[in-house]
């Protein structure tokens, strides 16, 4: 319209803070328990990260396993003295729907302390591991808010085998009635009457930088 200033476009740019052998995929050929027999790619990405964000005055959040906050406190220090956000990405990347609602509120009460300890934050925020947050687990946003968090990104409104909740919104909303806590799911696009997947790391490393443009 003439005459006005566009609003201004707002995006949040969040890093899962976790190592190569960690992710899901690799689940079933790299055991727990010897992910310390592994080595780790995690301090030089983060430096990267770290020198790129500075170069182009971006501020992220860093969804950062206690996991790798334990081996690495340097790194997370690094990132709070960097002025970006330090969030919870749980203990050791257990999917929700794995765990009762007990060991999930033992989970991210154990991880809030170790990543507020270290990096001197308040964490508030929470991210599942591979967006393992859906109709199994409606319970985890009541549990995440009795736990101190104010928000979670723990949800991926599309169709997927590994994970996803189609049905769910695609901007914040409060999925839990009588609590505060925001749910920011992750970025998708609307097109052809389905969500398309555009945000996450497998995504942005598959797909031609256009579509994430």
């Amino acid at each position: 319209m003439a005459g006005k200033t566009p609003a201004a476009i707002t995006g949040a740019m969040t890093v899962d803070v976790e190592d190569y052998f960690q992710v899901a995929a690799f689940a079933g050929q790299v055991q727990r328990a010897d992910w310390d027999d592994f080595s780790c790619r995690v301090e030089r990405n983060v430096d990267r990260i770290l020198q790129m964000f500075d170069d182009h005055q971006v501020s992220a959040t860093f969804f950062t396993l206690g996991w790798v906050a334990e081996r690495f406190p340097h790194v997370l220090r690094q990132i709070a003295e960097a002025g970006h956000e330090v969030a919870s990405h749980g203990y050791d990347h257990v999917k929700v729907h794995t765990q009762d609602p007990e060991a999930f509120r033992q989970d991210i009460r154990k991880t809030k302390r170790i990543l507020e300890d270290i990096s001197g934050q308040s964490v508030k925020g929470y991210r599942a591991a591979s967006f393992s947050i859906d109709h199994r687990t409606p319970w985890a946003f009541d549990i995440l808010a009795e736990e101190g968090h104010r928000y979670s990104s723990s949800v991926y409104p599309i169709q997927h085998d590994h994970y996803g909740m189609p049905d769910a919104p695609r901007f914040a909303y409060r999925p839990s009635d009588g609590q505060d806590l925001v749910e920011v799911p992750i970025t998708t696009l609307h097109l052809f009457n389905r969500n398309l997947p555009s945000g996450g790391g497998g995504y942005f490393r598959l797909l031609p930088y256009a579509c994430s443009r």
